[in-house]
């Protein structure tokens, strides 16, 4: 996946599955979220939208319109160029209407408890933004909400954490969360010029630089009822959202989940086998055979993903080889040389060099080896 890229006008859009199954995608719900939000900024939304049909949201279902994740990513980089807005993630989370969210809306608001709204959430979430995933844990006394979304260039990262966390405090909200329950709001990126309006935001709360990114509450919160609960209203909805999400995916084979759930990791802390067997909920024994037929194996298939991340970073300027060499986990720039090397045939400074003709190395079943 590259960096911001140029808005492509022609095929950006795809309706229900019209895209690789394993190219991590974001719903028309987003654009119109995103569309509503630009208006509070006096920025007509068709000045930016009417390069990815604006008519494809007007002429179906805005969950059915699907945005490659890179092509959503540029967007979000020229609308914060056109607002002035840098944390445009978090007016997008807290100030868009209940209406921009469509189904996911409702589909929260009247459950029992939050526990269960958390457990829709994870259920749905590929209906807002399907490469993006929600883990809860609980200890102590503290309950963990950690997001994970595939990681690409380092802006836009930010932008897509805060909309990820301030959606998860407008949840939390929405079932009596105090600044009393409200422990952490955690990013990952450092603290960004404009950290003012994350207090403003998190009252305090946020912290950067951190290991995860996500909120820590009251854990006391999870199961506190819901007054505005109803059951019969829930269960309409959650039928449609059924409905939907079978409309736009397909049952994923277990390796497009694996390459999924590899993409979501951090780039220097690559899982080993078993670990990722246990996330996938299967044998390690069933995902070797599975890669086996597939023509893979793990080793390669974990090595593509980081030739391809080496890949991506390399073409864009503001990183230095030092930076690339300690974002996937090598000791040393000598290390990353001759890994990327050994991945491509080329040193890292040609590739630099050559971009963007330059290829992306042979391909896996040329250098695939014996199946790890």
């Amino acid at each position: 996946m590259n960096q911001v890229e140029a808005w492509n006008p022609k095929g950006a859009i795809s309706l229900m599955g019209a895209s690789e199954p394993t190219t991590p995608q974001v719903s028309g719900l987003l654009l119109r979220a995103l569309a509503e939000v630009l208006q509070r900024f006096d920025v007509e939304h068709s000045s930016l939208l009417q390069r990815c049909d604006i008519q494809g949201l007007r002429a179906c279902e805005p969950v059915d319109v699907r945005v490659p994740l890179s092509e959503y990513r540029a967007l979000l980089a020229e609308a914060i160029a056109l607002t002035g807005e840098p944390a445009l993630g978090l007016r997008c989370a807290l100030h868009a209407s209940d209406s921009a969210f469509d189904l996911l809306a409702p589909l929260v608001a009247h459950v029992p408890t939050l526990r269960h709204a958390i457990q829709e959430t994870r259920q749905f979430q590929a209906l807002a933004f399907d490469g993006a995933y929600v883990h809860l844990t609980e200890r102590l006394g503290v309950a963990r909400l950690r997001c994970e979304f595939p990681r690409s260039h380092e802006a836009t990262d930010r932008t897509i954490a805060e909309f990820l966390v301030a959606g998860l405090l407008r949840m939390l909200r929405g079932f009596g969360c105090t600044r009393g329950d409200l422990q952490v709001a955690s990013f990952e990126h450092k603290r960004p010029a404009y950290h003012h309006v994350y207090t403003e935001a998190f009252e305090g709360t946020e912290r950067f630089s951190q290991d995860f990114t996500g909120v820590e509450f009251t854990a006391e919160l999870l199961d506190r009822p819901n007054l505005h609960a109803n059951v019969a209203l829930q269960t309409i909805v959650h039928a449609q959202a059924e409905q939907r999400l079978e409309r736009i995916q397909r049952p994923a084979s277990l390796v497009e989940r694996l390459k999924t759930y590899l993409h979501n990791q951090p780039a220097a802390r690559v899982p080993d086998m078993a670990v990722a067997a246990r996330e996938l909920g299967v044998s390690v024994r069933s995902l070797r055979r599975r890669l086996a037929e597939a023509g893979l194996s793990y080793r390669v298939l974990t090595r593509d993903i980081q030739r391809e991340r080496a890949c991506t970073m390399l073409r864009n300027p503001d990183f230095t080889l030092q930076a690339v060499a300690d974002a996937l986990g090598f000791a040393d720039t000598a290390g990353f040389h001759r890994a990327f090397r050994r991945w491509t045939g080329q040193t890292a400074c040609e590739y630099r060099r050559a971009w963007p003709d330059a290829s992306l190395g042979r391909s896996s079943h040329e250098m695939a080896g014996p199946p790890g």
